[in-house]
Formats: structure tokens, sequence, C-alpha cells
């Protein structure tokens, strides 16, 4: 009886721990969303109990238990109700795995390709998990939709998932036809590390003058940067939510970033990341730093003083010698898109931002230089939302959600 008492109290001190995040009074569908947080925390905590048993970096342990149990729960759906009749294959493009959705109306025309790429951090998720998207896509557009099924990490670290990535794209947009494609009217996109692939891919594509340009790029709530962990956003989501709750909190960004440079969550190194203590004094005053992400290119109600408290800490503390062995992974553009120095002929861009979401900054400073680069830009942003509202799960299909798709995918309908 005692023993059994014992794990009726643990059972239950579990469950409220899990099912007691902090929800912010104006979110909607409020215990939705209480109950995806404590599913995700429950990922979290079969990561760290798994680890126990692991050898090695105790980030990546973490991260690899915990990302085991998020595919046993979203990688088994097929999600058919939000793409009727949709067909999908799996396929190998140029050593890269993909999924294919094919609308279910057959046409003799060629028809528009959208090639997607999942969030997740580039640690957590797969193509799979994120099938409900890539069917309501080929369905609602018409589109052949390749949804990229890259290697996440910390086994696969940068430049792997832009290599991997870049690979299954210029395959697809060389061989677009042979899939009933245009090539001239395919666009990428993805939400938060998808929306980064999705920024890079266009970069890439755009300089490579054998293969037809992307024609679109989606970008919906993109994760562009690792430097800068004290923008008003990210002090914001501190302030709201709390130092480790929420999604894509502090914490969690900079084991995503730790894990995409290095292969390896140290604990020193996730320090440095969060008090932006990477890079030198001297970079954080370069031109280039300052034009594209100083505070002072957001606007005045994005450093809302009940909440921002300036660009700290003071560089001066910052490890030169980090620096100089890390600067050629995060000053390369390809790692921090913003660095890129020449915007000009990019795709039409639509990029997405959320209130509730450390990467809003991020996501309204890289539509500002596309725009600034004389780039059609159409910036979207919910002051409601949350950072995951998009994605969608069995249980998890949040209203806001909807609208957002609903947006983007009007926006893909009239101009692909």
């Amino acid at each position: 009886m005692g023993k059994l008492l014992i794990l009726i109290f643990l059972v239950t001190s579990l469950l409220a721990y899990m099912l007691n995040p902090f929800v912010p009074g104006e979110l909607e569908e409020r215990f939705k969303y209480r109950c995806l947080m404590a599913l995700y925390n429950s990922f979290r905590l079969w990561g760290v109990l798994s680890s126990v048993v692991s050898f090695g970096d105790w980030t990546s342990n973490v991260v690899i238990g915990s990302n085991s149990a998020w595919c046993l729960f979203t990688d088994h759906y097929p999600m058919d109700h939000f793409g009727p009749g949709v067909i999908t294959t799996e396929e190998i493009l140029n050593g890269t795995r993909v999924i294919i959705y094919r609308p279910p109306v057959t046409s003799d025309q060629l028809l528009p390709g959208f090639i997607h790429f999942h969030g997740g951090g580039l640690s957590y998720s797969t193509a799979r998990s994120f099938a409900g998207i890539g069917k309501k896509i080929a369905y609602r557009v018409n589109a052949v939709v390749v949804s990229v099924d890259y290697d996440n990490t910390p086994k696969n670290k940068f430049p792997g998932p832009v290599n991997q990535a870049f690979a299954a794209v210029k395959w697809f947009l060389l061989h677009a036809e042979d899939y009933g494609v245009d090539p001239n009217r395919v666009a990428v996109g993805g939400d938060s590390a998808g929306g980064y692939l999705s920024i890079v891919m266009t970069h890439l594509v755009h300089d490579d003058k054998s293969i037809p340009n992307i024609k679109l790029q989606i970008l919906i709530y993109p994760w562009t940067q690792c430097i800068d962990f004290h923008f008003p956003s990210y002090q914001k989501h501190e302030k709201v939510f709390g130092p480790k709750d929420g999604v894509v909190h502090k914490f969690e960004v900079a084991e995503s970033c730790s894990l995409h440079a290095f292969g390896s969550g140290k604990p020193d190194v996730l320090q440095k990341i969060m008090q932006n203590r990477i890079i030198s004094p001297a970079f954080k005053k370069s031109e280039i730093y300052r034009k594209t992400l100083g505070h002072d290119l957001l606007p005045a109600s994005y450093r809302d003083s009940s909440y921002y408290k300036g660009p700290f800490p003071d560089t001066d503390e910052s490890d030169e010698d980090f620096w100089k062995e890390s600067e050629k992974i995060f000053a390369d553009p390809r790692f921090t898109p913003h660095f890129r120095k020449n915007m000009t002929g990019l795709p039409t861009a639509y990029v997405m931002t959320a209130g509730y979401d450390s990467l809003r900054d991020e996501g309204y400073l890289y539509a500002k230089q596309l725009k600034d680069a004389g780039v059609n830009v159409t910036f979207a942003h919910y002051e409601k939302a949350w950072h995951g509202v998009h994605w969608m799960a069995p249980q998890f299909v949040f209203k806001l959600g909807d609208k957002v798709d609903e947006d983007f995918l009007s926006f893909v309908e009239q101009n692909v």
C-alpha cells in the first residue's frame, strides 16, 4: 500500500509539473496551449531521463532522447484530413530523403512546386512530423510539395543540413518537369529552422546560374541568427514566460545554435551564446553588424521599456579566442543569413512573425533587409501568436494557426 501511494504521488507530481506551464492571459485557446506545453515538457523530461544512462555530451543526449519521444508521437499520423486525396510518395533526391505530396486533381499542364523545410531547431522532428502542412499546401494551392527530410543535429552539424537541403533543391529544380512542375514557379518555405534553411536556399539558388531561380520564399517565424540573445523579443519572452518556459526560450535556442555550429552543447559555450559573449567587441561595432542586427533598426514599439533594458551585456567581456575559432562559422552567411552582402534580386518574400516569440525581432530585421534591397516583401505580424502556433498535430490545431496558414496559402496562390 505504501509503495502504491508513493507511485501515485510521483505520477501526480509529474502531471502537475507538466500541466502547469505559464500561459499568458492574452493567448487564445489557453487550455489547448497548456496541454501542448505539457506534452512538450514530457518529451524533454524523457530526454533528460534517457541521458542518465547515456555517454558523451549531455546536451546532445538530451536532445536526441527528446526528439525520439517527439517523433514517436508525431510521425505516425497520416493527417489526411488536411489534404483529402493527396498522393504521398517517398524518394531520394541526390542523396537526400524527401516526401512528395501530389494534389488529387490531375492536370496536363505543369503545376507550381513548393519545397518545404520543417522546423524544430534542426534538432527535432522529421518531414513526417509536418505531414499535415505538406498535404495542406498540396491540396490548397494545387501544387507538388517536396518536403525535405534533412538529418538532424547534433550528428549533422553545420554545414551538413545546408548541403543536404541544397542537394535536394538543385536536383528538383533541374528535374522539375519530370515531376509535373514548372521550374519557374517554385516556392520554398518553412517555419523556424525551416525558415532558416529556406532563406539560405534562396541565396544559394540565386548564386547558381545553372538552375532556375526560386519564385517565392515563405518564412514563418524564421530563425536567422545565433549572435544576439538580448533582442527586445528575447527580453519580452523571458519577462512573460520566465527563463525556461514557453516555446523557444533563450536556453533552448542556445542549445540549437551550439548543436548546429559545433555538434555539441558544452555548458560554457551555451553560457557564452546566451550572454552575447561569442563575438568580439570589434565585430559588434562593425558596419555589417550594426546595419543588420542593430537594435536601433527595430520599431520603437518593439523596444517597450516595460521589458526592454537595452542591448546588454557589455561586449568587452567577449571571449576573443573563442571568436577567432568560431568566426568562420558565425560570420558565414549560410549560418547567419543577415550577413549576406547583397540581397538584391532575391525572390519575393512573405515573412510572418509572432508577438510571443523570441525570434520576432530577427524575423523583422531580415524582412527589413530584403525590403531595403528592393525585394518585394509582405510582412505579416500576429501579436497574439506564439512560436509553434502554425504546427499541426492530431490534437493540436489552433484557430490562430489556421489563420496563419490561410494567409500565407492565399499569398502563394496569388503569386506563384
